[in-house]
């Protein structure tokens, strides 16, 4: 891992900005930890500030949240008495500092002097003195040690050494160990990493190496396409979409490259009419229309909220899918009686393979919602099954890298029914990115920097 001591920071930022950004940034954090709110709906609160503000708030939030663990590990050795509950706001201020000081350029003197700074701008001004105490016998502790001798000497001192190294709960560690015994330190790794900013080029309107062009042009970055995956645009940098040229005109659309997978391998053909039966917020049902304009698609969701986003999502590139706010396996409730020709069941999940976009994951999911999605996404794909027409495909999909969600999952399901068929995936799925090989399926993992952590299974229903 990288981390860069005792560096200037390439722009300065006043007090109250720096202020301003951490005070962002630890409201963020208190609502995550507190309260079991996603971080993607909190990034909100960061567009009424400055924008160079608002990007060191979300990098803030977004770096505690991704070394959590292994900061609390870091934090621990120089604290005389654990802080009351009521106090978290105060250990997520020295999380903050420490954050900076292991993996920021900004000076260690800044951090310290921002972070009792804030303390004494809030109601707890008798942390101050403590907190400026722990940071600096930190910062003396470290002096001129390597970063990555630091957390494993901590690592060494606690019985949670692993969850300080790999920076993830030990609950996720064992299960990756357990599924994964060859891949899951690669896993944990990558997971650390910040992930791309990954573009759908929309096909309909420009290619990608035109759009690359329009890129240089107008937005001064470039992008990598990737061979076999026409829509697939990865920047170098990434920016903000409505900086980027045609985000108004429906040119792209912000997407994992392994999520792009979903429509490809469904095949959308003129005169289909799909279900997606857990479409929010819309990213493949867009690509569907884009691969294929004379469809129907059902997008159905059971967050009216969440639903909205997909029908945002559309009208921005022109297409009208019919939108229905309900549970996907109450289908007495919403289904017409119509069977459909092709279905997408990407379905709810743990989500540990998108944990290098959403830091969250690992503080917010707990072991025992494992089970519990376990049967959710049995009963979607039991009831869903019965939609499906006679010589149609339905596409089990989720972005979890747990066997019990996915091929273990499928087993069971092909187990159930006499009249489902495994159908081979196209060559360009089992290509892209490192996979492991599974029994049924394909499994991907988020270990090159090109996609996430995906799961496919392709089921054919047979005439019987």
């Amino acid at each position: 891992m990288t981390k860069i001591f005792h560096k200037p920071m390439t722009n300065t930022q006043n007090d109250t900005s720096i202020l301003t950004s951490r005070k962002i940034a630890l409201k963020i954090l208190l609502c995550v930890l507190k309260e079991g709110q996603s971080l993607s709906s909190l990034i909100q609160l960061t567009e009424n500030i400055e924008a160079r503000d608002a990007a060191f708030a979300r990098m803030l939030s977004f770096g505690v949240l991704r070394f959590y663990q292994q900061l609390q590990a870091l934090l621990k050795p120089f604290i005389k008495k654990p802080l009351k509950s009521k106090d978290l706001d105060i250990q997520l201020i020295m999380l903050m500092a420490i954050y900076q000081i292991m993996y920021t350029r900004v000076p260690d003197f800044a951090v310290v002097d921002s972070a009792v700074k804030q303390v004494r701008k809030s109601r707890k001004k008798w942390a101050a003195k403590m907190v400026n105490g722990v940071l600096r016998n930190y910062l003396r502790h470290i002096d001129g040690k390597d970063p990555d001798d630091v957390i494993k000497e901590i690592a060494l001192k606690e019985i949670e050494g692993e969850e300080a190294v790999f920076s993830h709960p030990q609950w996720i560690i064992n299960k990756l160990k357990k599924d994964w015994p060859e891949s899951w330190r690669e896993i944990l790794t990558a997971n650390n990493k910040q992930a791309p900013m990954t573009l759908r080029i929309n096909l309909q309107h420009i290619r990608a190496d035109e759009y690359i062009t329009e890129l240089e042009k107008n937005a001064e970055v470039s992008g990598d396409k990737i061979t076999g995956l026409p829509s697939v645009l990865i920047l170098q940098q990434a920016r903000d979409v409505k900086q980027l040229p045609g985000f108004s005109k429906g040119w792209f659309s912000v997407q994992d490259a392994g999520a792009q997978l979903a429509a490809l391998i469904l095949q959308p053909v003129e005169g289909d009419h799909i279900l997606d039966a857990c479409a929010a917020p819309g990213g493949k049902t867009a690509h569907m229309f884009e691969l294929q304009k004379g469809i129907q698609i059902t997008a159905l969701d059971i967050s009216a909220s969440r639903l909205q986003r997909v029908d945002e999502n559309c009208q921005r590139l022109g297409f009208s899918p019919s939108l229905i706010v309900a549970d996907a396996r109450a289908v007495d409730e919403w289904w017409s009686g119509e069977l459909f020709d092709k279905i997408l069941l990407d379905v709810p999940c743990s989500a540990t393979g998108v944990i290098r976009r959403h830091p969250d994951i690992k503080s917010l999911r707990r072991e025992e919602d494992i089970d519990a999605l376990v049967e959710l996404q049995r009963e979607i794909l039991v009831k869903n099954w019965a939609l499906l027409k006679p010589g149609g495909t339905l596409l089990y999909a989720t972005c979890s890298l747990f066997k019990a969600e996915n091929e273990q999952q499928i087993m069971w399901f092909l187990q159930q029914v006499d009249d489902a068929a495994l159908v081979d995936l196209p060559e360009i799925v089992t290509e892209l990115g490192s996979q492991s090989k599974v029994s049924c399926g394909v499994q991907l993992f988020p270990v090159d920097g090109r996609s996430d952590g995906f799961y496919y299974a392709l089921l054919k229903k047979e005439h019987l």
